[in-house]
């Protein structure tokens, strides 16, 4: 292999080096132009994108702007308004402080066109970059403030382009960029569009309840408890969920230091500790935490995109929150004890109803606590048997069902020996095997006799827009209802506890967690099995005889009793002969 002298790279290689550390996607370019519209000062920001982001890029603001003479500097590597030296990075006040961005974004974008005029000047300027150079400077009308323009992001570096996922997602990315920085910047108004669409609005406020209303909907926002912590430097608000606002993920725990948004895993594990043996396992919170502390005690620099920071009062600053989390939740314990005291308070709606037409023969989707086994209801549609009802009784009959164990297996004895079965594996194939037959028959839609109001963050709703014909394919019937809200009208037929908004929430989640639409995200057995999963009872709920009896009944009528749609084992029997072994008796 020859050995290549040492040489500095040109100026444009330096670019798209920096560019790949700073701008990884379409949010990340969003990120930083929304940050500078904010450092300058601005009350109302407007985000424009087109093709998720990667085709166009406009964010506007009416910030104090630029002259002529300082416009060009914004886009020279290092160049920037918010430092003087070295000294100034431990006293940062500012959201960037680097002066990359710009230089990084015009890089790898085919252009860039910035209109800007300072606050009391008659006339702006005008100013084109094309492939990361200066082409056009002029004088031109505008309004007070800065707009940005990017046109075709990463056309020169095919390779990350390629590695971009689909319209649908990097939308996704950009709205949970734009509302993130919303709730904590809530003195300034947002507006984002994809093309003439609409996707979030939030108006300049007091407080970042409204910002937060639009994100969480109401009733996760009147959830939600008041925290406070402070010390030697630092002060700490914020607001926690209750036990019952709950998440599959943690993507509603939203962090700030300084005012921006971060990753910090000490903040995070002290806000989860608080809630352990609370929630259910596998849950997380929901929370929000803003963090204002003396710029000597943090550390912005340690990440490309000033993502993670470090604290210097690690420790005690995650104490104080730990404590405060734990307050929070016991007030709201209280609350819940003594509700006639608390005004203004209000109370879950009630529960919608199933038609009787419209009742499944199925097992209850497990929310919660509130797991219930059904033993009795109405048979809709012809039971999944490869034998006869009468055979399929006569086995079950034959086994003897002993009892439970480690509240997740079923003991039971038959002619061949001791069998255990995994009661959740047994509880997912049966449901699996109903929600295929119902599938087939097109008999899957279960109607709701009082439709579920349903409110979604924005990023939800966009995947709402391309999964529909999925949705609609497997049983729901869901509709704009106004706002962030949809009117669901149906659902697939789970059973009765798919009445509950947090479930049928849970299940949209789960699927839009799959991706953009494509034929492996709605392949419609693994959404089944997805379904049968979320609908079973799970380890850890005790069970009747009565309860143990039916599942063996149903298990028998299944078409593969062996093991469940992922393939586990369901049940194993240990004959007389290997119990013996076990014993050493021969």
């Amino acid at each position: 292999m020859p050995i290549h002298k040492i040489k500095l790279l040109d100026e444009d290689t330096i670019n798209k080096i920096a560019a790949g550390e700073v701008i990884e996607r379409p949010a990340s370019a969003v990120k930083e132009l929304v940050e500078n519209a904010i450092d300058a000062g601005a009350s109302r920001i407007s985000v424009e994108v087109e093709d998720g982001g990667k085709s166009l890029i406009r964010v506007t603001d009416d910030g104090c702007g630029m002259d002529r003479e300082d416009l060009p500097l914004a886009f020279q590597k290092h160049a920037t308004s918010k430092i003087r030296d070295a000294g100034d990075l431990e006293n940062i006040h500012t959201l960037g402080f680097r002066g990359e961005a710009l230089a990084s974004i015009a890089s790898v974008s085919r252009s860039v066109e910035v209109r800007t005029r300072p606050r009391g000047s008659i006339s702006g300027t005008y100013l084109r970059m094309e492939n990361g150079r200066v082409v056009e400077t002029k004088d031109t009308g505008c309004a007070e403030g800065t707009s940005i323009t990017v046109w075709d992001l990463f056309y020169n570096v095919p390779a990350r382009r390629k590695h971009l996922k689909g319209q649908e997602a990097e939308l996704v990315y950009i709205t949970i960029a734009v509302t993130e920085i919303a709730i904590i910047n809530y003195t300034i108004a947002f507006d984002l569009f994809s093309g003439k669409r609409l996707l979030f609005k939030s108006v300049k406020s007091a407080n970042w309840e409204d910002v937060l209303l639009r994100i969480l909907g109401l009733k996760t926002l009147k959830a939600l408890t008041p925290l406070q912590a402070e010390g030697r430097g630092w002060h700490l608000v914020g607001a926690a969920g209750d036990p019952l606002s709950t998440r599959s993920s943690s993507d509603r725990i939203f962090i700030f230091v300084n005012g921006r948004p971060v990753v910090s895993k000490a903040l995070s594990s002290a806000l989860r500790d608080s809630y352990r043996n609370i929630i259910p396992l596998g849950k997380s919170p929901v929370a929000v935490l803003s963090l204002e502390i003396s710029p000597e005690l943090v550390d912005v620099n340690v990440h490309p995109a000033k993502r993670e920071i470090r604290l210097l009062r690690e420790e005690e600053i995650t104490a104080a929150l730990g404590r405060a989390v734990e307050n929070a939740l016991m007030v709201q314990a209280k609350e819940e004890i003594e509700p006639e005291h608390i005004p203004g308070r209000e109370f879950a709606p009630p529960k919608a109803t199933i038609t009787p037409s419209h009742e499944q023969r199925t097992l209850p989707l497990e929310i919660g606590n509130e797991a219930e086994y059904a033993v009795s209801c109405a048979v809709s549609g012809p039971p999944v048997s490869p034998v006869s009802e009468s055979a399929a009784q006569d086995e079950a009959r034959n086994v003897r069902i002993v009892g439970q164990i480690l509240d997740l297996y079923i003991v039971a004895e038959s002619e061949q020996g001791l069998m255990l079965i995994d009661q959740h594996a047994a509880a997912e194939r049966i449901r699996f095997e109903r929600l295929r037959e119902k599938y087939r028959h097109r008999n899957i839609k279960q109607e709701l006799a009082v439709p579920i109001a349903l409110e979604l963050s924005p990023s939800e709703l966009i995947m709402m827009e391309s999964w529909q014909e999925t949705l609609s394919d497997i049983g729901f019937d869901i509709a704009p209802f106004g706002g962030n809200t949809v009117s669901v009208r149906s659902v697939p037929a789970l059973g009765r506890r798919l009445e509950n908004p947090d479930a049928v929430h849970d299940i949209l989640r789960d699927l839009f967690s799959r991706g953009k639409v494509s034929p492996a995200s709605t392949n419609r057995e693994d959404i089944l099995k997805l379904l049968a999963c979320k609908g079973s009872i799970k380890s850890g709920k005790k069970l009747s005889m009565t309860e143990m009896q039916k599942i063996l009944d149903d298990l028998f009528r299944c078409q593969n009793p062996l093991t469940c749609p992922h393939g586990r084992p369901v049940m194993i029997v240990m004959d007389q002969g290997h119990l013996e072994r076990l014993f050493a008796r021969r």
